[in-house]
């Protein structure tokens, strides 16, 4: 039962997104849209949504800086009139304080360790849908007050008084603010049992629904105890799921809290049920039997290429009709992380993609798809 909680833990943080007139148009109405305004995600897809998209059917990437933007549709979305757009954005402020709309912040991840500076920055981005970094702004702990303050950095993008971060509690409702996340895949068996017995299967199925939920609200990472401790106080009933069985439109409630890191709060998810096959990142799509699975590659990678590292794995493992169809977005499917020696990579695939299959280690045995990465080495 633990185990199965853990799932949120497995979560990571997003980086958001937003200026000038772009002309797109949506699959309902279409329109212009307009990318100026204050440089966050949340003014972009308010834009977008003046515009006649469905914002729940995207995401917005932030460039580090907030000078440019991606707008990504998720790729399962019928009828998307583009996978990705990259955009030019133009600030309406670069006023801190202006931007930097949500203040409060818990010090506290929940094992009693304090966030570092680092941290704090992350977090901060993440609450507010930005992506400062420190060539932008400054970030110091005030002693005085024991609070974070951050200031724009003399004479660069930013201007304005600093802003304090204060140390309390936030909701669910700000660490996962996106409801809607769309289709979600699951295996075959999963939604057969809980269809059998939904009372029983509750737990698997909160299991396999986190992990879209984590995906599309990228918060948890840093809070990773944190998580656990509020899933862990919602298992004597907190935790309510309701799905039509007939066309699979659901609704996952959360009611939880954790002292000094999240508000008593609900955390809500709606979604629609699929069982449509995703692929596995491995040979000809054959199902994982193991947890680390060796591949080659002919060429030499470095971070500058990681884009064609995912691009050229995909084509070798699943073939270039799949690669090619994907390839604005493979930076946002799959995971790498370099071998300090530079002669290889371990690779796998994000849990909680609506493309590719794969799950969290903890979570795998409750969502039935397994949980695996990829040992790549360069030749």
């Amino acid at each position: 039962m633990k185990k199965l909680m853990m799932i949120l833990a497995s979560v990571s943080l997003s980086s958001p997104i937003v200026g000038t007139a772009i002309a797109c148009h949506g699959p309902k109405t279409g329109g212009e849209i307009n990318t100026t305004g204050i440089p966050t995600v949340g003014t972009i897809k308010a834009n977008l949504k003046k515009a006649g998209y469905d914002v729940d059917n995207l995401d917005v990437d932030l460039a580090p800086g907030m000078k440019t933007a991606i707008i990504r549709f998720m790729p399962d979305v019928p009828n998307r009139p583009f996978l990705t757009k990259k955009v030019d954005l133009k600030w309406t402020t670069n006023d801190i304080s202006k931007i930097i709309t949500v203040t409060s912040l818990p010090y506290d991840n929940g094992s009693g360790t304090k966030l570092t500076v680092d941290e704090v920055l992350t977090v901060v981005n993440s609450l507010n849908g930005t992506n400062f970094t420190f060539s932008d702004i400054e970030i110091n702990f005030d002693q005085e007050i024991s609070q974070w303050l951050i200031t724009p950095k003399p004479g660069d993008n930013f201007t304005g008084s600093a802003v304090e971060i204060v140390n309390e509690p936030i909701t669910f409702s700000q660490a996962f603010p996106l409801k809607n996340i769309g289709d979600i895949y699951l295996a075959d068996a999963v939604w057969a049992d809980y269809k059998k017995d939904p009372e029983v299967t509750t737990m698997n199925m909160t299991a396999a629904i986190m992990e879209f939920v984590g995906d599309r609200n990228r918060f948890a990472s840093l809070y990773k105890d944190a998580m656990l401790k509020a899933m862990m106080g919602a298992l004597d009933g907190g935790i309510e799921i309701s799905i039509n069985q007939d066309n699979g439109e659901g609704t996952l409630k959360i009611t939880t809290e954790v002292e000094h890191v999240i508000n008593h709060s609900t955390l809500t998810a709606n979604f629609t049920v699929k069982t449509t096959p995703r692929k596995f990142l491995t040979q000809d799509n054959v199902k994982p039997t193991e947890k680390l699975i060796p591949v080659k590659l002919d060429k030499i990678y470095t971070k500058e290429t990681e884009n064609e590292l995912r691009y050229d794995l995909v084509t070798k493992l699943l073939g270039k009709q799949f690669a090619d169809q994907y390839q604005e977005i493979w930076y946002n499917e799959i995971w790498v992380t370099f071998n300090e020696d530079g002669k290889g990579a371990t690779i796998e695939a994000k849990q909680g993609s609506k493309i590719l299959a794969a799950s969290d280690t903890l979570a795998s045995l409750m969502t039935k798809i397994p949980a695996y990465k990829l040992n790549v080495t360069f030749e």
